[in-house]
């Protein structure tokens, strides 16, 4: 299988190097930019160090590979594709590894297929200390072959049963949470600092979600907050304004509260007459619905 990329910058850079740690692997790519210094420098210089061939045409790359991966910024993703379609053929996969929303790649997918095979991936991981093993989520027509044909590679890919942009969409929900709970931990350390117990409130945090299985917590979270969300409410008004006094940013904080007043007002409490559901995912019906006065 000849293996190209479209774009090679940090991951084609960093999953091509971490094949030819483990074995010798004939990789292409072209990049726009790999003779426009300073950026080609850098391009050439990687491209030397992993022994990657470096093309010099979108059409020149397309045309001598079966395995094309679209490796460019999410801006580019659908431009790019629209380039490749020409050269591609129905025996060709088409992989998108862009961090792009859901939407750009069911247009790149609408794109492609007929053409070729597509392949919708999501890297769900960080690529420098993984590299080609860095955990990937796939979706897509060709995604079951994708993963078959990488498996001599050593690769972390798992299988979605999802259309096109399902993949995208998991990784971008996902981001919700992680990036949202960084920020979240910044905003509430930098609190706890004025106090000098920015470690207690770690230990204290750990004693609610750092026991027991990590989904049984969410349960328990997610199932008793939409309950108690105006007494909570209440209690997020006093921590913005501890916050202000504090003279520091409390944007998360406002956010957090905002959203304990939408789920109020939604009535989710007399919906399940003040008890929480046993299961989460038994809130989405009334939050969908606008949630009516009882759930009876």
């Amino acid at each position: 299988m000849k293996i190209g990329f479209i774009g090679f910058g940090e991951a084609a850079y960093n999953i091509t190097s971490g094949w030819q740690e483990e074995r010798p692997v004939s990789v292409l790519a072209y990049d726009k930019y790999w003779d426009a210094d300073p950026r080609g420098e850098l391009i050439r210089m990687r491209a030397e160090e992993t022994g990657t061939i470096l093309l010099p045409s979108l059409q020149a790359l397309v045309e001598s590979c079966d395995l094309i991966i679209s490796a460019v910024s999410a801006d580019k993703a659908v431009e790019l594709a629209r380039g490749a379609k020409p050269f591609l053929q129905p025996d060709k996969l088409y992989v998108d590894v862009n961090a792009a929303s859901p939407m750009t790649k069911e247009e790149i997918n609408a794109e492609i297929s007929g053409t070729a095979l597509f392949v919708d991936c999501a890297v769900m991981g960080p690529l420098p200390p993984f590299k080609h093993k860095v955990p990937m989520l796939v979706c897509g027509d060709g995604a079951a072959l994708f993963r078959q044909a990488m498996m001599p590679y050593n690769m972390n890919i798992s299988v979605m049963d999802a259309a096109a942009g399902g993949a995208s969409a998991s990784k971008m929900f996902r981001s919700i949470f992680v990036k949202g709970f960084v920020m979240l931990m910044i905003e509430a350390l930098m609190a706890a600092r004025q106090y000098g117990i920015e470690d207690d409130i770690l230990a204290s945090i750990d004693k609610t979600i750092g026991t027991g299985s990590f989904l049984e917590n969410v349960n328990g979270l997610v199932t008793r907050g939409v309950i108690h969300s105006e007494r909570r409410e209440h209690e997020m008004e006093e921590v913005i304004a501890t916050l202000d006094a504090l003279q520091l940013d409390a944007t998360m904080s406002r956010a957090t509260k905002e959203k304990l007043n939408w789920t109020t007002g939604l009535g989710l409490k007399e919906y399940f007459k003040g008890v929480p559901p046993q299961d989460f995912h038994e809130i989405f019906k009334p939050l969908e619905k606008g949630a009516p006065a009882s759930g009876a």
